[in-house]
């Protein structure tokens, strides 16, 4: 029970601080290039899986 609660714990900072760091222009530089980037990947793998 513990380890679920620290886990949980983790889980709900992680999204406090991606929220604070959402609100400054360099975080969601950040964040807009980590999206760019996982699209490009997804988009990769998909063409990997058709051909």
């Amino acid at each position: 029970m513990g380890r679920f609660i620290t886990a949980l714990v983790g889980v709900i900072a992680g999204f406090v601080l991606a929220h604070v760091v959402n609100q400054t222009p360099e975080g969601r530089a950040l964040f807009g290039r980590a999206r760019a980037t996982l699209s490009s990947f997804v988009e990769g793998f998909k063409q990997s899986y058709r051909g």
